[in-house]
């Protein structure tokens, strides 16, 4: 069985290639210049540690076009380079702007750890059966509290042809690696708060949960029509809804339609038109959320005839964070065992709330919530 399975590093690297719109394995080569072979043989990880040196001015080579385009100076890269931290956790949090000299030690040793323990895995055997089971076992490094029982519906996982004991450690790879990301994201919610807190920014989710707005209890088992309410669909409707406050200055009574969404989109003449298909497409899981459509979702629903671009732009970038969340929720749930197209939410928002909670005492008390509180079908469905 391939431990890259059991790797928070594999989730990560799925997220970034679905951030980009690019498959998985043509993301690691453009990413890594190492052949995507390694990457779909389950070899990804102990390529890139076993050819840092090449991989390593291959990125350079990526961040320095990236910067040109950017227009920063050459001569100034090598303090741009310096500040890029190692380990991909710390590096999904980096891109999202919250790693920094100002960062909590909380989310410093957290990723840190998360990295720890993915190159641990990655330097065992694949026929260190022994090994494995330590490492994602009580026992190790990160604890009892990463291997207990998710009670959730299932967890999503790559299919394959395992023997019985196979099987088994299979699921509790993808056990701990749910864990893994479902702290992770807790870890990121509360240093969000923690960096608005710190730049002196209105915060009308100060003290909350923001990720759990992306987590909707499952309806009653028996119904015959299941409505979007996957963590796409609520991204959306968040979106829309902070739109709406943008705009009017209240949090609107019930999720925005998609027809008003739509209007309002077309408004923003951002958009050639479609703009309903656009929203329905999103909300639905039919087109995928990208970078780029979900910056468009953003630059339309926040839009007045009174805004500036780089506001826009600095609001996409604001709100990013949960589509990386949303990205990687939906990597972990299961497909719904009777409605196709939807996903099986049973127990997933009472498994992040409590990584939340168990997370909250290790970062500063946030500030009170600046204006009116997010409505109840947002916060707490």
């Amino acid at each position: 069985m391939p431990l890259l399975i059991a790797m928070l590093f594999a989730l990560h690297i799925e997220v970034a290639h679905k951030l980009v719109g690019m498959a998985p394995a043509a993301f690691f080569e453009y990413a890594t210049g190492l052949n995507h072979m390694l990457y779909r043989r389950g070899r990804g990880y102990a390529a890139l540690m076993a050819n840092r040196e090449q991989v390593e001015a291959h990125s350079d080579s990526l961040l320095l076009r990236m910067l040109q385009k950017r227009g920063v100076p050459d001569a100034e890269f090598r303090g741009f380079k310096e500040n890029i931290p190692q380990g991909h956790s710390a590096l999904m949090v980096y891109g999202m702007g919250l790693l920094d000299a100002h960062s909590t030690s909380a989310t410093r040793e957290l990723v840190a750890m998360f990295d720890a323990s993915d190159e641990r895995l990655c330097q065992l055997d694949n026929t260190d059966v022994p090994g494995f089971l330590d490492e994602i076992g009580p026992e190790s490094e990160l604890g009892p509290a990463y291997c207990a029982p998710l009670a959730v519906g299932g967890i999503r996982g790559p299919t394959l042809e395992l023997s019985a004991p196979e099987r088994a450690a299979f699921d509790l790879a993808l056990n701990r690696r749910a864990h893994m990301a479902l702290s992770f994201l807790a870890a990121v919610d509360h240093e969000i708060g923690h960096w608005i807190s710190r730049t002196k920014l209105a915060d009308a989710m100060g003290g909350l949960p923001r990720f759990a707005v992306l987590l909707v209890p499952p309806g009653p088992p028996d119904r015959r029509r299941h409505t979007p309410a996957d963590p796409a669909a609520r991204l959306v409707d968040f979106i829309g809804a902070v739109g709406h406050f943008a705009r009017e200055g209240r949090w609107p009574e019930r999720p925005i339609s998609i027809a008003d969404m739509g209007a309002q989109a077309d408004r923003s003449g951002i958009r050639g038109g479609e703009s309903d298909r656009f929203i329905r497409a999103l909300r639905s899981g039919k087109d995928p959320l990208t970078r780029k459509s979900f910056r468009t979702l953003v630059h339309t629903q926040l839009w007045t005839p009174e805004a500036k671009a780089s506001d826009l732009d600095d609001q996409a970038d604001l709100l990013e964070t949960y589509l990386v969340a949303t990205l990687l929720l939906n990597l972990l749930l299961p497909d719904h065992p009777t409605a196709v197209g939807h996903l099986d939410r049973m127990g997933w928002r009472e498994a992040y709330l409590g990584w939340w909670a168990r997370h909250q005492h290790r970062y500063p008390p946030p500030a009170p919530s600046t204006g009116s509180l997010p409505p109840a079908w947002l916060i707490d469905p």
